[in-house]
């Protein structure tokens, strides 16, 4: 399998380009050392502060929280193996934050609103 840097959607291998972040795909190796050096810059610990319903609330929100200085990952919870389908109660993906951040983020989201 492959993912997007950007936003850890999975991907068959046969696919070379994240359909929503229009970014260039990475084995599941490097995938793993990207997300271990996000989660050990500054031993920061990320916790999910939201549920998002769409990529579109994922990219307002992230790029919002990037520009007040908050360190922030998406997560998304497509299922490729479905086309893209992904489980309603779940939601689309979150937005996690090292925890340090958590208040003010939550801050920022509640005066996205």
């Amino acid at each position: 399998m492959k993912y997007c840097p950007e936003c850890g959607s999975e991907y068959f291998d046969e696919i070379s380009n994240c359909t929503g972040c229009n970014v260039d795909l990475v084995s599941s190796s490097d995938w793993e050392r990207i997300v271990k050096e996000r989660q050990s810059e500054d031993d920061e610990v990320f916790v999910n502060i939201k549920t998002l319903e769409n990529q579109f609330e994922a990219d307002v929100i992230k790029d919002i929280l990037e520009k007040n200085g908050i360190p922030v990952l998406v997560k998304s919870f497509r299922d490729t193996s479905f086309d893209g389908i992904f489980e309603s109660q779940k939601g689309w993906g979150v937005i996690m934050v090292p925890d340090e951040f958590r208040k003010r983020a939550n801050a920022v989201i509640k005066n996205i609103k």
